[in-house]
C-alpha cells in the first residue's frame, strides 16, 4: 500500500469507498459541510448569494477575446465569478454560519443530499441528465429571500478554515503541512505564529491540510461543497462536536457521490 501522504493520494477516486481509501491511516472519516452564511452587517439582498454567475457567450467574448472563435452550442452553460460575492475579509469579519440543517428544515428540502445536489447544479458540476434544476430553484428562492450566501466549491471555505485553526490550536497540533491541488506547493507552517485571520489569508486556496504528525487530514475535491476530516475515532469524537463541524460520519460504503447513488 502506497503512503497516501507521500504519493499525493490525499483524496480518493470517485469509485472508491472513503473509509477504505484511508483505512491504513485513519479509522474514521467525517463528511463536513461547507457552511452557508450571512453577513452580520449586510442588508438583505445587497449582495448576490451565489459565488458564480452565468453569462452568455457574447458577454464572455466581449470580456475576453481569447474566446472569440468559440462557437455557440445549445448545451453549453458558461459560469463566471460573481464580483458582488463577499470578500474573504468581509466573511472573516462579519460572516455568521447558517447550518445546512437550518436550510433543510426551513428551505423546503426533504434530506441533506438534496441541498448538495442543488449546490452542484448551481455551478454546472453535473451532467444534464443528473442536474436538479428544481432543487436549485428551491435553494435560490430560499437563500435570496433570507439573505443567505452559498458556500464556494472546491476549496475549504473561510468559515471552515476558522474552525480548523481553532481546532488545531486547541489540541496543540501547531506544525501544519498544507498542499495545493497539484501538489507543487507543499509547505509547513507553525500556526502559532499567526492570528486566525492571518492564517486564513495565508492558506486560502490550498486543498489538503494535515499536522506534521499526520494524526488528522482535512481534504477536499474539485466542485465539492463538503470536505473530509480523517482521523481516529477518539480524536474525531472529541473535535467534531467541540468545534461544531456539521455533517455526518461515513459508513463502510460511503463514496464521494454520497448524494446521488446513480452517479
Amino acid at each position: 500500500m502506497d503512503n497516501i501522504f507521500d504519493t499525493n493520494n490525499l483524496y480518493p477516486g470517485y469509485e472508491s469507498k472513503l473509509k477504505q481509501h484511508f483505512g491504513h491511516y485513519f479509522d474514521n472519516v467525517f463528511i463536513a459541510f461547507s457552511p452557508f452564511f450571512h453577513l452580520n452587517k449586510n442588508e438583505q439582498g445587497a449582495l448576490k448569494i451565489s459565488p458564480k454567475n452565468t453569462i452568455s457567450l457574447t458577454e464572455l467574448q466581449e470580456k475576453d477575446h481569447t474566446f472569440k472563435n468559440l462557437k455557440p452550442f445549445d448545451g453549453r452553460v458558461i459560469y463566471t465569478q460573481n464580483p458582488n460575492y463577499p470578500t474573504d475579509e468581509e466573511i472573516i469579519k462579519d460572516g455568521i454560519i447558517v447550518p445546512w440543517q437550518y436550510v433543510l428544515e426551513h428551505g423546503g428540502f426533504s434530506e441533506l443530499s438534496e441541498i448538495n445536489l442543488a449546490l452542484r447544479t448551481s455551478i454546472g458540476a453535473l451532467r444534464d441528465i443528473y442536474k436538479k434544476e428544481d432543487l436549485n430553484k428551491i435553494l435560490d428562492d430560499f437563500t435570496i429571500k433570507n439573505g443567505i450566501f452559498h458556500p464556494t466549491e472546491g476549496r475549504i471555505t473561510i468559515l471552515s478554515l476558522m474552525k480548523i485553526y481553532h481546532c488545531l490550536t486547541a489540541i496543540g497540533k501547531l506544525e501544519l503541512i498544507v498542499t495545493d491541488e497539484f501538489f507543487y506547493g507543499r509547505k509547513t507552517l507553525n500556526i502559532s505564529e499567526f492570528t486566525c485571520s492571518e492564517f486564513i489569508l495565508k492558506v486560502r486556496g490550498y486543498m489538503y491540510f494535515f499536522p506534521i504528525d499526520r494524526s488528522l487530514l482535512f481534504t477536499i475535491d474539485w466542485d465539492s461543497f463538503f470536505f473530509l476530516i480523517c482521523g481516529d475515532q477518539d480524536l474525531l469524537h472529541q473535535i467534531i462536536p467541540k468545534f461544531e463541524f456539521e455533517g455526518f460520519y461515513c459508513n463502510d460504503e460511503t463514496m464521494h457521490n454520497w448524494d446521488f447513488k446513480e452517479l
